[in-house]
């Protein structure tokens, strides 16, 4: 079952700062629905939502395509100020401030080969890399505080493969050269249906992890004030439905088929609001 949810922290009532000659530099790539380009435009959910808080604070954006390891490097040292999608973990917040809002929530689950969907046995991550099981993942992302363990543990982590992008890791399991590979569910139906991959490769029911991605800032480059005043953009924009409409313009605004398996053919969308 899909599991999506918008989760509000009550703040009542505020007045947005405004920041003389602010820019604030976003980390993207390749991430849809959450960062992709459509007409030579960068799109998507997170940077549709940041332009917008960014406008509403008075501030400009600039935007620098990073991979994800490179990107929490440049993070540290203060060279990009702010990334999302990050889970947060004790050695991230030696260097980041984490916002207090979440809003969209997408589980990151266990894509598999169709060929091996009815011999599968969701037992969990710990269980399967036991096993003969090769599973597939980016260098430095935390897919959950489990998958956080087991890499710390060479009797599991030999049966890991990693690679800079994920891209790299569908057409490895397409080829049998991994077995799985964790993603985000929304990210990974756009993306093997964009590969073409939609007949081969399939979500399974193995959730690893629930846990919400949050935007973060660099201790570095970016004040404590700032975010503060960011995370009030952000509520304000959950509060007056700017929130709801910016993430249903890339999950119910389309008519793309990957969206058959995220609706489960209820027909309506997954996050229309009241």
């Amino acid at each position: 079952m899909r599991q999506f949810a918008l989760v509000l922290v009550s703040v009542l009532g505020f007045s947005a700062s405004s920041y003389a000659d602010c820019d604030i530099s976003l980390r993207w790539d390749d991430d849809p629905p959450y960062f992709m380009v459509q007409e030579g435009e960068v799109v998507g959910i997170d940077v549709d939502l940041v332009r917008e808080a960014m406008e509403r604070l008075g501030c400009g954006l600039s935007l620098k395509k990073l991979p994800w390891a490179r990107a929490l490097l440049e993070l540290r040292d203060g060279r990009v100020d702010m990334l999302s999608g990050a889970y947060r973990t004790p050695e991230r917040e030696q260097y980041a401030y984490y916002s207090n809002v979440v809003g969209l929530v997408s589980p990151n689950i266990l894509f598999i080969r169709r060929s091996d969907e009815a011999r599968f046995d969701p037992v969990g991550l710990r269980e399967l890399l036991k096993s003969d099981f090769r599973l597939g993942a980016q260098i430095n992302v935390s897919y959950s505080d489990e998958y956080n363990a087991l890499i710390q543990n060479p009797d599991y982590e030999k049966n890991i493969q990693y690679v800079s992008r994920r891209e790299s890791l569908w057409k490895m399991l397409a080829r049998n050269r991994v077995d799985g590979v964790v993603a985000s569910r929304l990210t990974g139906l756009y993306e093997i249906q964009a590969l073409g991959l939609s007949g081969i490769i399939t979500p399974s029911s193995m959730v690893v992890s629930n846990k919400p991605a949050f935007f973060v800032s660099s201790k570095a480059s970016v004040s404590s004030e700032f975010v503060a005043d960011f995370d009030r953009v952000l509520q304000a924009m959950l509060n007056d439905g700017t929130y709801a409409a910016i993430v249903n313009r890339y999950i119910c605004g389309t008519g793309d088929s990957w969206l058959a398996e995220v609706q489960m053919g209820s027909g309506t969308c997954p996050l229309a609001f009241r």
